[in-house]
């Protein structure tokens, strides 16, 4: 009896004993804030987003939700400090009070390509510059993009003095100031209400780089374009640095392989073929035409209209004529590295 009631002991402990389960992955959940079929969700984010979660192996998954009800460029910084979503794309531009220090990647007639634009700003990033505005956040990666160009509907296009007279929508104070030097009307309208500002006579044309052309098929509601350094951007993948600390050592360790400045090198060359690209369907499309603006005619704006502008942009925060300089240099230095001065 005592040798059956032991067995049964036994047994009853061994079914109460704790049953090893694997952990389940730490999911992360990534706004676009993009329609699906957005040539950065295609091109950059959800190729990273996959290659994250693959490297995971059980321990980290991204989930990408698209759209503007999720995540827009009014909110989208909000959501992930509320934790709505844990990651987030976004403009800087979208957000100038937020950023004002970040913004001196859109001032013009500063040139360089996304890619020059991407040394440049993340070495300015390591070195702390962006620290006042950036302390609450954990970049991931930065997307650049190369200095917008002008573009007019229905209007000839072949120097910066067929602005006058137009309304032009910018999307950032300093290409709000070019336009108005330049005798036209400056109208802030989100890219998203581009099409329709145009296609209704609203505004006549708009300053943005070749990239916002496939996703908003801008191509149907312009017909001239003048590529002339008219300000770039800077937008980044994105966590708060709370949700970063609270991540398990694993999650954080596949993330950290996964973001930095090498990367957001990588995504400005990837940014610069993607203009290219643009630049070359608009340029083939019949009844448009695409000009370089003149040497002689770019040397006078940056002799003239172009210290106005900065002088505008030294004068928004304490240190912007020094964050300015060092713009300047960043930049110069980065064209240097790859052979675009």
């Amino acid at each position: 009896m005592k040798k059956l009631s032991l067995g049964l002991l036994l047994a009853a402990s061994t079914m109460l004993a704790p049953v090893s389960v694997a952990a389940e992955p730490e999911r992360l959940m990534l706004g676009t804030g993009n329609i699906p079929i957005h040539p950065l969700n295609l091109r950059v984010i959800l190729p990273w987003a996959e290659k994250v979660s693959a490297e995971g192996d059980g321990a980290l998954e991204l989930v990408v939700r698209h759209g503007q009800m999720l995540v827009n460029n009014e909110n989208y910084v909000d959501r992930v400090t509320d934790g709505v979503v844990q990651i987030a794309w976004g403009l800087l531009t979208f957000q100038p009070g937020r950023f004002p220090r970040a913004l001196v990647s859109s001032v013009p007639f500063i040139e360089g390509s996304a890619e020059a634009t991407a040394i440049a700003f993340c070495q300015l990033y390591e070195e702390g510059v962006f620290d006042s505005e950036l302390a609450d956040f954990k970049p991931l990666f930065f997307v650049p993009f190369p200095q917008s160009s002008i573009h007019l509907n229905g209007s000839p296009l072949d120097s910066t003095a067929d602005l006058k007279g137009k309304v032009i929508m910018v999307g950032s104070p300093t290409a709000a100031e070019v336009v108005t030097g330049l005798g036209g009307t400056p109208l802030s309208t989100p890219l998203y209400d581009h099409y329709q500002a145009l296609q209704l006579g609203t505004a006549d044309g708009n300053i943005i780089p070749f990239t916002a052309f496939p996703a908003f098929n801008l191509h149907e509601v312009t017909t001239s374009h003048l590529v002339a350094p008219m300000g770039g951007a800077i937008g980044m993948v994105f966590m708060s640095r709370d949700r970063w600390d609270a991540l398990t050592p694993e999650a954080r360790a596949v993330l950290e392989a996964n973001s930095g400045c090498d990367l957001t090198r990588s995504v400005g060359g990837i940014v610069d073929q993607w203009n290219t690209e643009g630049r070359e369907t608009v340029a083939a499309l019949e009844g448009h035409t695409v000009t370089d603006i003149a040497p002689e005619e770019l040397a006078a704006l940056q002799a003239e209209l172009a210290e106005t502008v900065f002088d505008s942009f030294r004068g928004r925060f304490d240190g912007a004529p020094e964050l300015l300089d060092q713009w300047k240099a960043a930049m110069t230095e980065a064209r240097a590295e790859l052979g675009q001065n």
